[in-house]
């Protein structure tokens, strides 16, 4: 068995966090249901398109799916559903009372507006573990606010960090905002889960983007930095100590870091700057004078290449690292040998689309967290409607006829 089979979870959010959240649990063997509105959200209309009769720029049929729900689909079975007609809510409504997790990822106040917010589905479900993932929380002065990724960036204080002192704030180059609230959502709906399996009920999960960001930023002292005057942006560089930094090279850039003394006396050897070592030989002296120290590092690596450079460091036993393109990633042997990134699928094809998405970032020894292809939209609405809730065809049908299914 694979640690979250037996589990039902009904995906009703959209774009980034809430699926990418329910990528995680589908990974981890929960049959996942994504319920999305007739043409389902903007992912489902941004090129490039896989359809049975390959890869184009323009939807041609309803068995086309985009590269996002390619990758975020793994593992999860689609459904339309209409949530803007009581029929469709009905329905919503019944999948609910058969799941075990629901997630979404609404404005604040959308599902209370539908009849659909936990408190109007724990009465007849009370094992629900329900999450909301949202941009600032469902109180608070900021809850109406509209929430993007950049935006959350900005407002958590990680983008004034992001940058070098004579730049402006920068965002990190992956959507985090989106993504690491969806880590977070994932760990709280297992332990929910967890809990629900000691005391029999389920509860309600508060997952906001901007709480999320804030704690990346507090494994450094901040406050103490403000304190003593160090800018928030700091480059590549840390105030802490030196070297660390990324370094030009003949041919790129190498991103090093030295952690120990010994590492520092044998950098300086291989540079030939040990009289450099002598005047700075521990921590604090070289973080005091890392401006100095970074210079001479800099001056020596760029008369080499970057590989000559990493070997190099490496062969003592200093971090170092060449700095690359993230697309590069796909021929790192490393990577490859981790299976960190698998080729995606489309259920008419035979063989894998020329596309990667990204593997679940975890290995467990008993269980196989192989995922199954991503579905067209509302391929499976019908096959859920009988497999959850028990209807036949023409129950099916008339609900299609009041709009439930959308058009």
């Amino acid at each position: 068995m694979r640690p979250l089979e037996g589990i039902r979870v009904l995906d009703a959010s959209r774009v980034v966090s809430g699926p990418v959240c329910c990528f995680f649990l589908a990974a981890l063997g929960a049959e996942v249901v994504r319920v999305e509105a007739p043409g389902g959200d903007v992912t489902w209309l941004t090129a490039p398109f896989v359809g049975p009769d390959g890869v184009h720029s323009g939807l041609r049929g309803p068995r086309d799916i985009g590269l996002s729900p390619l990758r975020k689909g793994r593992g999860k079975r689609s459904v339309v559903l209409d949530l803007r007609s009581e029929a469709g809510r009905q329905v919503f409504r019944r999948l609910a009372g058969v799941s075990d997790v629901l997630v979404e990822n609404f404005v604040p106040g959308t599902m209370q507006k539908l009849g659909l917010d936990y408190a109007s589905l724990e009465p007849d479900n009370p094992g629900l573990v329900y999450c909301s993932i949202t941009g600032y929380g469902p109180d608070g002065p900021y809850r109406d606010r509209p929430s993007m990724d950049l935006v959350v960036q900005a407002v958590s204080g990680i983008m004034a960090k992001t940058g070098f002192p004579d730049g402006p704030p920068t965002k990190v180059g992956a959507t985090i905002g989106d993504q690491v609230p969806a880590i977070f959502a994932a760990l709280g709906i297992v332990a929910a889960l967890r809990q629900r399996d000691r005391e029999g009920r389920g509860q309600y999960l508060d997952v906001a983007m901007l709480d999320s960001l804030v704690t990346l930023l507090w494994d450094e002292p901040l406050d103490h930095y403000e304190d003593r005057g160090v800018p928030e942006r700091v480059g590549n560089s840390d105030p802490r100590g030196a070297p660390l930094d990324t370094y030009r090279t003949r041919d790129g850039w190498a991103a090093v870091v030295v952690t120990s003394d010994a590492q520092w006396r044998e950098m300086a050897r291989i540079m030939g700057e040990e009289d450099l070592a002598e005047r700075h030989p521990d921590h604090r002296s070289r973080a005091a004078n890392r401006h100095a120290i970074n210079a001479a590092v800099d001056a020596w690596t760029r008369r080499h290449d970057t590989d000559v450079v990493v070997a190099r460091l490496l062969a003592i036993g200093v971090p170092a690292g060449p700095v690359r393109s993230a697309w590069s990633a796909r021929r790192d042997p490393q990577i490859a040998h981790r299976r960190a990134l698998e080729s995606l699928r489309h259920p008419d094809w035979s063989e894998p689309t020329p596309y990667l998405g990204p593997a679940l970032p975890l290995r467990m020894s008993r269980a196989d967290l192989t995922l199954a292809a991503a579905e067209p939209l509302g391929a499976s609405t019908r096959a859920v409607l009988r497999d959850w809730l028990g209807l036949d065809d023409p129950e099916i049908e008339r609900l299609a006829g009041r709009g439930a299914l959308g058009p």
